[in-house]
């Protein structure tokens, strides 16, 4: 549900002339058309959409049903074509260009309120792929439609950096290795580089093994994986943002991996060349 006080409604259905069912002049399809290229949601066949109602009903489900984002970008392009119809009509009024005015600066605000997450940045057409799908489910917030994609990349870019560090990523079967098994043998690689300078760090790592293995259990029985009951958005935002941190953690002690072990090379040359 989109933030939006009573008033800032109150002042949305008066500018939109709503009162009647109507929203100004559009008819079905033409508001139907104007959403759908805005926001892409389809107000008649759409998921939560089917229920016949007025323009104005259907609109108002949008305040109801969209997350912050959504709702600003659809105020900013209505209210744009609002000021629009009024000039067109002649009937744009001093106080209508003032609502509008603060109007367009609650869509800004709702439009801010937008969940991100910070991932590795990865050039692996696979990976940046996965990438592109979590970023825009989160662009909706919808970080349900996440938990599967997610779990995808994490796994891909642990099985990389484990290959990475010489570590095999199958079992003697051929099969690969879980999420969390991964994270558990690049923790004791890293331990046994002593690539950390505290004991904290490794124990986050260790905490984070069983999370893996929870989160594994997520992505079978309650994501869209497969026919699955699905985690509620609270529980899942929550779940990709624990995922995501460790993921990055994990990536960036990589790149400090590979520097350290580019510097020791260095040092390394550079006494060969002393001696001789």
């Amino acid at each position: 549900m989109a933030e939006l006080t009573y008033r800032e409604k109150a002042d949305l259905e008066a500018l939109f002339e709503m009162s009647s069912g109507y929203v100004m002049d559009f008819s079905n399809n033409s508001f139907s058309r104007f959403i759908g290229d805005v926001v892409n949601i389809d107000i008649y066949d759409g998921l939560g959409y089917t229920e016949y109602s007025s323009k104005a009903n259907k609109l108002r489900q949008i305040w109801s049903n969209e997350p912050d984002n959504i709702v600003g970008t659809l105020l900013e392009a209505l209210l744009k074509y609002c000021e629009d119809y009024k000039l067109r009509r002649e009937s744009l009024t001093e106080y209508d260009s003032k609502k509008i005015g603060e109007l367009l600066l609650v869509a800004e605000r709702l439009k801010g309120n937008q969940l991100s997450v910070e991932l590795p940045q990865k050039h692996e057409e696979t990976l940046q792929t996965l990438k592109e799908d979590i970023n825009s489910a989160l662009s909706r917030n919808k970080p349900e439609l996440v938990l599967d994609r997610l779990h995808t990349f994490s796994t891909k870019l642990l099985r990389q950096i484990c290959e990475d560090n010489g570590i095999t990523t199958v079992n003697d079967k051929g099969e690969n290795f879980p999420l969390h098994s991964l994270a558990g043998m690049l923790k004791k690689k890293y331990e046994q580089d002593e690539l950390f300078q505290s004991s904290f760090t490794a124990a986050a790592i260790q905490n984070s093994i069983s999370l893996f293995d929870k989160y594994n259990a997520i992505r079978n029985n309650q994501s869209y994986a497969h026919d699955n009951p699905i985690l509620g958005t609270m529980e899942a935002e929550f779940a990709v943002r624990i995922m995501a941190d460790v993921i990055v953690f994990l990536d960036k002690a990589e790149t400090y991996r590979k520097q350290q072990q580019k510097s020791k090379a260095k040092e390394e040359e550079f006494d060969f060349d002393v001696l001789f």
